[in-house]
């Protein structure tokens, strides 16, 4: 599947989610565990809801190449005095896959979906601490069979007034799909494990600008001999930059692994002052598939 490339991460389950919550993050190259990430606080990490200053209201739509599109969306409102709850939802689908046969001859076209329902939950340990936790359920829909599956996200935020935060973020301490095929009149049942992500990061202003980074450690985990193991660790970097023009203007940029990522962003007032905003995100690709464009838009109720 390409809905995740770059680093070695693409084959792993669950992969449609690791493309980005939204526009804004895809471009800057998904390093926002450490950020207030509004109108997409719950799926950046659960720990930054409390953080939510109204009802918050996040969609997003991205057309990919090869047929795939990815919609996003996520409802944050704060629970006084000091939690927070959010609900996010995410689908990523592709309705011209050609079947093939065994031999190589075409055979039906094939429609594919992939969901993600997570409910979030957050609050404060101190003035400063967070902390959130996201239980996530996982449909698959491919042709004629299908999947679910379920995953807990973990997060711990550090923010302080300034605007300089820490991050850390757990993804998948649990969690994996559970398939029942049906092949020449046997049935198997097969487990497609989600793999781990630790992700560490920071979020630094200087000026009109905001730095990011973040080091993200993908841990895959495999049945074998009947029983789950670790493979190989890896790594994946992400660093990016965002410059507010005028108040109203955002442009970004960063490097995800070896990919370059960008984006512009506008924000305009519909009830407040600058309480909504539009984002947009040129995908490059990450396995020659070729460019998309990804769009978002964040409403505060």
């Amino acid at each position: 599947m390409l809905w995740a490339g770059g680093p070695p991460t693409g084959g792993y389950a669950g992969a449609f989610a690791r493309v980005g919550t939204d526009a804004r993050s895809v471009a800057l190259a998904g390093a926002l565990v450490a950020d207030i990430n509004s109108g997409h606080l719950a799926l950046t990490n659960p720990a930054s809801l409390v953080h939510v200053q109204r009802r918050e209201l996040g969609l997003s739509y991205m057309a990919l190449p090869l047929d795939r599109s990815l919609q996003g969306l996520s409802v944050a409102m704060g629970l006084p005095p000091t939690a927070a709850a959010g609900f996010s939802f995410m689908r990523a689908a592709d309705d011209e896959i050609q079947g093939r046969n065994s031999i190589g001859e075409p055979t039906d076209v094939l429609a594919y979906s992939e969901n993600m329902l997570s409910l979030s939950f957050a609050n404060r340990l101190s003035d400063h601490f967070s902390f959130g936790l996201s239980a996530k359920m996982l449909i698959i829909d491919l042709a004629d069979e299908g999947s679910k599956g379920f995953g807990i996200d973990f997060g711990l935020f550090y923010h302080r007034p300034s605007g300089f935060n820490l991050a850390l973020k757990a993804q998948n301490l649990t969690g994996a799909y559970s398939w029942k095929i049906t092949a020449d009149q046997q049935s198997r049942n097969y487990t497609d494990y989600l793999p781990i992500i630790i992700s560490a990061g920071t979020r630094l202003p200087w000026r009109h600008f905001t730095f990011f980074g973040q080091a993200d450690l993908v841990v895959p985990r495999i049945k074998q001999d009947d029983e789950t193991v670790f493979g190989d660790v890896v790594p994946v970097y992400r660093l990016a930059v965002e410059d507010v023009l005028w108040e109203r203007y955002l442009v970004r940029g960063g490097l995800e692994h070896t990919t370059p990522t960008f984006g512009l962003g506008l924000r305009y007032s519909i009830r407040r002052a600058f309480d909504s905003r539009v984002d947009y995100s040129l995908s490059l690709g990450k396995a020659d598939e070729g460019m998309g464009h990804l769009f978002s838009w964040i409403f505060s109720l």
